[in-house]
């Protein structure tokens, strides 16, 4: 939060430039998922949405992945950097960061296939399912012994992704569990805050406005919901950047 504090106004800027404003303009293009459809119909729905809308789903969070490691940079840079030279090494570090979580999906993809396939075939779909559950556990952990990745190639200037997840994964050595608490922490206060601030008003607001007015009106609050958690939740992974580099 003194991360944050001393940096507010910079934040807001490139929050509002990078998070809102391509949030908003997904709301506002994405159609929802029409009202009423039972349980397999709505998920059908909500694919063949994505099916249409994927390249603009994909631009968005291309978007705000270069203004995470635009905000590392501005964090973490013992240089100081202007906010323009912070934006152009976010857009560099664009490539290696992408090619790096293309490596962990890809990794834990081939980890759950290889350990879901021959237990379905064996034991039947029942106990795959039951798997899954450690393997969402194994998942958790990598994602959280990798949390500094952005800010090792970012601020590190690490463009090889093997090497920036290996670095990512030897600083974060010994500060596991805390971390995991950290994020889990996260994790429920952003649902929290989610919940009070667009699930409550969105139900009143729709009722005293209807479906179509009050939607619209939810959709610029979750905007700005969404903005101030990945705000936030970039500062903790520079502040824990920056704590864990000087160790």
């Amino acid at each position: 939060m003194k991360l944050i504090g001393k940096n507010r106004e910079m934040l807001l800027v490139l929050g509002g430039l990078f998070f809102l404003v391509p949030q908003m303009l997904l709301g506002m293009l994405l159609p929802d998922v029409p009202q009423g459809l039972e349980e397999e119909a709505a998920t059908q729905a909500a694919m063949d949405i994505f099916a249409v809308w994927w390249p603009l789903v994909l631009g968005v969070a291309v978007v705000q992945a270069a203004g995470m490691l635009t905000l590392m940079v501005l964090l973490c840079d013992q240089g100081r950097p202007v906010v323009r030279d912070a934006i152009r090494t976010g857009v560099k570090s664009l490539a290696p960061y992408i090619g790096a979580t293309l490596v962990l999906v890809a990794g834990m993809g081939i980890l759950a296939l290889l350990i879901l396939l021959p237990i379905t075939l064996a034991m039947g779909e029942a106990a795959a399912a039951v798997a899954v559950i450690p393997i969402l556990a194994v998942a958790l952990w990598i994602n959280v012994r990798t949390l500094t990745l952005a800010p090792v190639i970012s601020v590190g200037r690490e463009r090889n992704p093997f090497e920036a997840l290996k670095k990512a994964w030897a600083q974060t050595s010994g500060s596991g569990p805390r971390i995991l608490m950290m994020v889990i922490l996260f994790v429920l206060a952003a649902l929290v805050i989610s919940i009070v601030t667009t699930a409550v008003p969105g139900t009143l607001l729709i009722a005293a406005l209807g479906q179509e007015t009050g939607q619209g009106i939810v959709g610029v609050i979750e905007a700005f919901v969404s903005t101030i958690l990945m705000v936030t939740w970039s500062a903790i992974i520079a502040a824990s950047y920056r704590q864990l580099a000087a160790t």
